[in-house]
């Protein structure tokens, strides 16, 4: 597995350098299998970065964290812990007045907010960063920044200059000099997330078939990598291509893309690399008007397997507002009613903005079903 195959490297590491390498790819590997772990790892890669001195390996260790954390962003603590790591990782920049990894944390903390969401600190973010990146010889730093103004601009709904930075970036990308094999696979990399954020792009706007066709040119670009994670990946991508065809209403494609999804995350011996396609195949039975579908599923192997996989994660409100939306698509109000019940404390609490807008317009389609308009129309006005 994965993970004990970079706990190896991490015991024989003769370096710190190369220490924390391992470390920040144990805790974030770790961050997607079991967090408190992944912490103890974090706390590590901290340590001996403060240890040894070197500004860069600090910066590295705190961004390390702040992207990990991230990886949750649909609840609060996360994001801010998210934040918070990356803040320091920029004051150590600022303070050594290192403006190459400014403009690049500055980017990271432009995404970060979108989830928050703050879209209006994003752009200020990604436009101080682009100020100091303009200036510098990094089309790598370049390549990011077009991005990181796709995101944002996209994100506001300004979809010319969304699909603008895209494609400079793209071109950005393209044009990097293979020179060495460092930059080959650096190459390889920025072209294959450019692809990535296209297809999302035209996600976005419906035009399912240019997303996938970008989808699978990123999927494609994995055979030119040389790194450790491509089979993971892999299986990544392949579920992400199965939501476009579901998007498209290519709904047995797309059936087909999260069930080889799972086989892939199956021969790979990485239980959690299941989940999302678990998750797809749960959303795609109530995509289709089947709920009786879904909640067979839910009460499953497979279901059971992911209802362990939510509970252990803290996420155990999400399992229930499965069951509270399969029990209103089916019509059984009653237990519905318990599951919302179950549900609301975690959303209300610990959810980011997005997550709950979601479960707000569950809660009044829910409350507008059982002809209790006052309380639907209390729950739609929130939303």
């Amino acid at each position: 597995m994965l993970v004990d195959s970079l706990k190896t490297a991490l015991a024989k590491a003769p370096t710190i350098k190369e220490k924390a390498t391992l470390l920040d790819n144990l805790s974030r590997t770790l961050m997607n299998i079991n967090p408190q772990e992944a912490d103890i790892f974090g706390k590590q890669l901290i340590n001996i970065a403060e240890e040894s001195r070197d500004r860069k390996i600090m910066i590295d260790a705190y961004k390390s964290n702040g992207l990990r954390y991230s990886y949750f962003a649909g609840q609060k603590d996360y994001i801010n812990k998210s934040v918070e790591s990356y803040n320091k990782a920029l004051n150590i920049a600022r303070q050594n007045k290192l403006e190459a990894e400014i403009g690049g944390i500055q980017l990271k903390l432009a995404s970060v907010h979108l989830a928050i969401p703050d879209k209006d600190k994003a752009l200020t973010y990604v436009n101080e960063a682009f100020s100091l990146i303009s200036t510098l010889a990094d089309d790598s730093l370049k390549t990011e920044a077009h991005v990181t103004y796709g995101m944002v601009y996209l994100a506001k709904n300004e979809k010319t200059l969304a699909l603008r930075n895209y494609l400079n970036a793209l071109r950005i990308a393209e044009g990097i000099k293979e020179n060495d094999k460092e930059g080959r696979s650096r190459k390889v990399d920025l072209v294959r997330n450019c692809y990535h954020y296209l297809a999302d792009f035209y996600r976005t706007i419906e035009d399912y078939d240019r997303a996938i066709d970008y989808a699978t040119m990123a999927y494609k670009k994995l055979d030119e990598s040389k790194k450790r994670s491509v089979a993971y990946q892999r299986v990544v991508d392949i579920n992400y291509i199965g939501n476009l065809f579901a998007g498209k209403k290519s709904y047995d494609i797309a059936i087909g893309y999260f069930e080889r999804s799972i086989a892939m995350a199956d021969s790979l011996k990485f239980a959690t690399l299941k989940m999302p396609g678990y998750v797809s195949l749960l959303n795609q039975y109530l995509r289709i008007k089947q709920p009786q579908k879904a909640l067979a599923y839910m009460n499953s192997e497979a279901g059971q397997n992911l209802q362990k996989f939510l509970n252990g994660f803290g996420f155990s409100g999400v399992t229930d507002q499965a069951f509270a939306v399969i029990y209103t698509e089916t019509g059984q109000y009653d237990s519905a009613r318990v599951y919302f019940d179950r549900a609301t404390p975690y959303f209300e609490k610990g959810a980011s903005e997005a997550n709950k807008l979601s479960f707000y317009r569950q809660l009044a389609t829910f409350y507008k079903r059982t002809a209790n308009n006052t309380t639907a129309i209390e729950y739609f006005l929130k939303v």
